[in-house]
């Protein structure tokens, strides 16, 4: 079973959805609910990439082992001249002989653990997904990026703005977001890479349900591995645009 760090269950966005910021227009407003509907309907439905997206590349895939667990690592560029959101991404291992194995192919994941939040125009993102298994031995990992949304997101030239300021714990990491920009986010996004002696140590990820416009909030992002010693890279990446 593919597992990750996550504050709350998606499903209570839609609650957090009424705490939106009052400069909102009614339309914004539904629009929005809209949008994470759609998200919660398809977290509820397998995921599977056959077909790659052509713009949105795979730069990089670390694997990060520590026990029976597995933390997937992936930098994403995306070589479009627009954002893109919502793109479907499988990771999983093949073993020579054998059929490959999705890691995150079941319907009991939360929406942005089978799917990338937005990546600017010539921008990267590194998405972490944690499994709760290690890979057999002989297996060799990948992860495919679909060439096409699944929900509708609309992402704008120029994202939110969402900073992360972190203090790193023995084993989790303390992070204040602040939303910088008029646009409430629900199921923001965070991730939590770090490296030590150029390989990864630690990584993570976790859902926030709600972050309000103009608003902080601190919260605590447990990581697989060990933060000793490391340099720690963590991204707040937006998932609501207008």
């Amino acid at each position: 079973m593919v597992r990750s760090v996550r504050v709350v269950s998606p499903v209570a966005t839609i609650a957090a959805a009424g705490v939106l910021a009052g400069c909102s227009t009614t339309m914004q407003e539904a629009s929005r609910l809209q949008l994470n509907s759609a998200r919660i309907r398809a977290s509820q439905v397998v995921t599977r990439v056959s077909a790659q997206s052509r713009q949105v590349r795979l730069v990089h895939l670390g694997l990060l082992t520590v026990g029976n667990q597995t933390a997937f690592i992936a930098t994403v560029r995306n070589g479009a001249k627009r954002a893109v959101s919502d793109l479907p991404i499988s990771v999983g291992y093949r073993v020579a002989g054998r059929a490959p194995v999705y890691l995150n192919a079941t319907n009991d994941l939360g929406y942005f653990q089978t799917h990338l939040p937005a990546v600017e125009p010539g921008g990267t993102l590194t998405w972490v997904l944690t499994a709760g298994r290690a890979l057999p031995a002989g297996a060799h990992a990948f992860g495919l990026i679909g060439a096409s949304p699944t929900a509708d997101a609309h992402p704008t030239e120029r994202l939110p703005r969402i900073t992360a300021r972190t203090t790193a714990l023995a084993s989790r990491l303390k992070v204040a977001l602040h939303n910088l920009s008029g646009v409430p986010q629900y199921q923001l996004q965070v991730y939590a890479v770090a490296r030590r002696a150029g390989g990864y140590v630690a990584a993570g990820a976790t859902t926030v349900a709600h972050l309000g416009t103009g608003s902080t909030q601190t919260i605590e992002l447990p990581v697989l591995g060990s933060l000793s010693r490391a340099t720690v890279q963590v991204e707040a990446l937006p998932t609501i645009f207008h």
